[in-house]
């Protein structure tokens, strides 16, 4: 028996040797090396004993395999890296069986220790694929009803929220900001969903997840973490990336919220961000934060009264397109006529002509900064009614 010893605790060092550090999530970051080399021996002396006997392992004794494959799946470790642990086991005994009967021609003990190892990964495989799918099912109960509680404000016991948090790995007491981003109207409903993991998987791997998500019928919803300490600059450099993609139309956010429970005000902010964006043909297609058009969500809070102010100032203008552009290049270029002229590709004199009609139609000077601001909020918000 003390050899027998001495063989197993070899076998199971030489294995682990192989095994720890060299496939993703086998590190001490995801479960202790002790761990690994107990289910490693496990193997190693269930192959031995195979061995010794001829024959394959019961069923009984591919338990520690179904064990496994329900702890790895639950610690997060790929299915892909479990696979290949297998695989370097099986080598480290391979290598041994054919050392130790090197004058004999006799096959049956590779055959033999290639179906244990057959027998032990698909118990293995099986209880992984069992579990993650339980996983994801729990996971994704979890999402909905925390996803439905944030968007709808929902009042949530404390616990239950961070249930649904820890089963999400979550962080509940990080910054949090809502991010709503249009989606392209496609044939292939499988666009959206690939562009759904794309966008969650970039704001994962650049430190804004985990991430809470739901999908609504023209757009995400996404929950993303909003304190990485750069200004959101990484954030904002992801959300360009995902504006590249014809899958999405546009991306409206709300301020970071202190933490998640609260993210449901950030949640509002970019709708109503969203609700001046899409009515405005010429902003689509780009990133627009809560803080950018805030003076054009201050408007719309009071729809009648907007409407009235925007007819009042320039409802004479609506079917002369020309002279409400010209309206807005004075505003974009400072009250310049001639850069105004030239965003607007006509001769200055165009613009002074234009000016003078619009003073003349409406009461109000363009060329005046006061009046200017008023014909300016107004034209923008014209088209809304």
């Amino acid at each position: 028996m003390g050899i027998e010893a001495t063989t197993v605790d070899a076998l199971t060092a030489e294995a682990s040797r192989l095994i720890w550090n060299a496939y993703r999530g086998y590190t001490s970051e995801v479960f202790d090396r002790g761990e690994l080399e107990h289910f490693v021996r496990t193997n190693v002396v269930v192959v031995l004993d195979s061995l010794a006997r001829d024959a394959l392992p019961a069923s009984s004794e591919l338990s520690h395999a179904r064990e496994l494959g329900e702890l790895r799946a639950r610690q997060g470790v790929p299915l892909e890296s479990v696979i290949q642990a297998f695989r370097s086991t099986e080598r480290v005994l391979l290598l041994h069986v054919q050392d130790t009967r090197r004058v004999s021609a006799d096959t049956r003990p590779v055959e033999r220790t290639l179906s244990c190892f057959d027998a032990l990964t698909n118990a293995m495989i099986d209880a992984y694929r069992d579990a993650s799918s339980a996983l994801d099912a729990i996971r994704a109960r979890a999402e909905e009803e925390l996803g439905t509680a944030l968007t709808k404000g929902l009042s949530v016991d404390d616990r239950e929220f961070r249930r649904w948090a820890e089963v999400l790995e979550v962080d509940p007491d990080r910054s949090s900001a809502c991010l709503l981003v249009d989606l392209a109207r496609r044939t292939d409903p499988l666009a959206g969903q690939r562009f759904h993991r794309r966008a969650v998987s970039l704001l994962t791997a650049s430190g804004h997840g985990p991430v809470v998500s739901r999908t609504e019928d023209d757009h995400l919803v996404l929950f993303v973490g909003a304190d990485d300490g750069r200004g959101g600059d990484a954030l904002r450099a992801v959300l360009h990336e995902l504006l590249r993609v014809d899958e999405c139309t546009g991306v409206y956010a709300g301020d970071p919220a202190p933490n998640l429970s609260s993210a449901h005000a950030s949640f509002r902010q970019a709708v109503r961000v969203r609700g001046v964006a899409r009515e405005r043909a010429r902003d689509r297609g780009r990133l627009w934060g809560y803080r950018d058009l805030l003076l054009d969500v201050l408007l719309r809070a009071d729809g009648p009264a907007l409407r009235d102010f925007a007819r009042d100032r320039v409802g004479v203008l609506a079917t002369r397109p020309e002279l409400l552009d010209t309206i807005a290049a004075l505003a974009e270029c400072n009250l310049s006529q001639a850069r105004a002229a030239t965003h607007l590709f006509v001769h200055v004199n165009t613009v002074t002509l234009r000016a003078r009609r619009i003073h003349e139609l409406t009461g109000r000077n363009p060329l005046v900064f006061a009046d200017l601001v008023e014909l300016h909020l107004a034209a923008r918000h014209l088209t809304a009614f």
